[in-house]
């Protein structure tokens, strides 16, 4: 299940991976959803608020990935990076446009899986860049990488698991292997809220919306000015 917010003579299309368990929970015919980020993500659809020269996709899971377990292995399996590529070539189809993945925390991991996915299988022309937000440590991008990467953090994330100095290194490996943009973004707005640092707070961006939209918008102005 997806759900397709177009937005205005779009340039690209953004494909985003939830992190967590992935599952969202979309139904048939639903157009809208609740949360920050995902909310956040529409706004780069929107000519008021940003150029809206981007479509974005939600990606659901028709269950959890990998529930309560430390690492999340399910986002390695067949049947989640098929779901992946069929979206892409979905999506590539019916609006004729680039496909991006994006993939937030755990999403991470499904960034890195398909990566080495299409390596091995010879589809590495389905991929029009990622971007990676907030990513697991354990998120790794090997040779060859011949697309755009975007890397956007709050340097504030209190995630054990998504540190900040970590992501930037994987931003510095990167720019070593490919000749394509490449570029950082710290997020240093917004606000903590007393839950889970995981699944809260600047982890999610909290509050962090507007600039959140602008890093994200800005970097797809440089590769489809």
């Amino acid at each position: 299940m997806t759900l397709y917010w177009p937005g205005k003579d779009a340039k690209a299309v953004i494909i985003f991976i939830p992190g967590g368990e992935g599952y969202l929970g979309l139904k048939p015919g639903q157009t809208e959803v609740r949360g920050q980020l995902l909310q956040t993500l529409k706004r780069l659809t929107q000519p008021e608020l940003t150029r809206g020269k981007l479509d974005v996709v939600l990606l659901d899971s028709p269950g959890e990935l990998s529930p309560r377990q430390p690492y999340p292995s399910a986002r390695g399996s067949s049947e989640h990076l098929i779901r992946i590529e069929s979206a892409v070539r979905f999506y590539k189809a019916k609006t004729g446009l680039p496909v991006w993945l994006m993939g937030h925390s755990n999403g991470g991991i499904s960034l890195t899986e398909f990566l080495k996915y299409a390596q091995k299988n010879g589809k590495m022309e389905l991929i029009s860049g990622f971007i990676a937000s907030g990513i697991r440590d354990e998120s790794y991008f090997n040779a060859p990488v011949a697309f755009p990467m975007f890397f956007i953090h709050h340097k504030a994330d209190g995630c054990h698991h998504t540190r900040p100095d970590a992501s930037f290194t994987q931003y510095e490996k990167v720019r070593q292997i490919t000749t394509s943009l490449v570029q950082f973004s710290y997020v240093n707005g917004g606000e903590p809220q007393a839950s889970d640092p995981c699944r809260s707070g600047f982890h999610m961006y909290n509050g962090a919306g507007v600039e959140v939209a602008s890093s994200i918008d800005a970097f797809m102005s440089k590769v489809y000015p």
